[in-house]
């Protein structure tokens, strides 16, 4: 009963939180997600909705966080190219936003066979600035925990658990988040293999 009283707080605490950080990360209303009746628009889901996540199984979404993007805010974003990590379509990010990568067998990331990179990482290469005109809803499908969605068909989305919050990370997440300056190395890294 106690412990409920916690956990009860803490996602009041990561709610109020998230209301008073920049929004860095999250899903652009339009994004499409795998569900277990087909293909949806993030901003379609509900509570209660099933995503499929990569470890092949359908995870239930116990809340959506929904906040706006106007655009006279700081935050830009980014447009990741149609056909580039698997992506069907051209697919809006925000900067913070994390794709999870195959590394290669990259010798620098000890072994670990995909990595988290921020969304920002892939600017110029090959994601390009991308200025909204109008304001744009950003959703957050929050879990039970921690969890690797799909997104236009093949690119891979980082969502956080319930009591993580949106637009932050669990402290021992189950994949290694590289910062802006490592995911850069690595994708350099990468695109030398795959040139090769």
């Amino acid at each position: 009963m106690f412990m409920q009283d916690i956990s009860r707080s803490a996602i009041q605490f990561s709610a109020v939180e998230t209301l008073l950080s920049p929004l860095t990360t999250g899903l652009v209303a339009g994004t499409l997600v795998e569900t277990a009746t087909g293909w949806q628009p993030i901003e379609a889901l509900q509570a209660g909705d099933c995503v499929q996540t990569l470890d092949g199984g359908l995870a239930r979404i116990l809340r959506l966080d929904r906040r706006s993007l106007s655009p006279l805010q700081e935050t830009s974003l980014l447009t990741l190219p149609g056909g580039h990590y698997d992506a069907c379509s051209d697919l809006i990010l925000l900067p913070g936003q994390h794709l999870l990568i195959d590394t290669l067998d990259d010798t620098e990331t000890d072994g670990a066979p995909f990595a988290l990179v921020p969304a920002l990482a892939l600017l110029r290469a090959p994601a390009q600035p991308h200025r909204p005109q109008t304001t744009l809803e950003i959703v957050t499908p929050l879990f039970a925990e921690e969890e690797v969605i799909y997104a236009n068909t093949g690119v891979l989305l980082h969502c956080p658990g319930l009591l993580d919050g949106a637009n932050r990370f669990p402290e021992d997440s189950f994949f290694p988040r590289l910062d802006l300056a490592q995911a850069r190395a690595l994708l350099a890294r990468r695109a030398k293999r795959l040139a090769a």
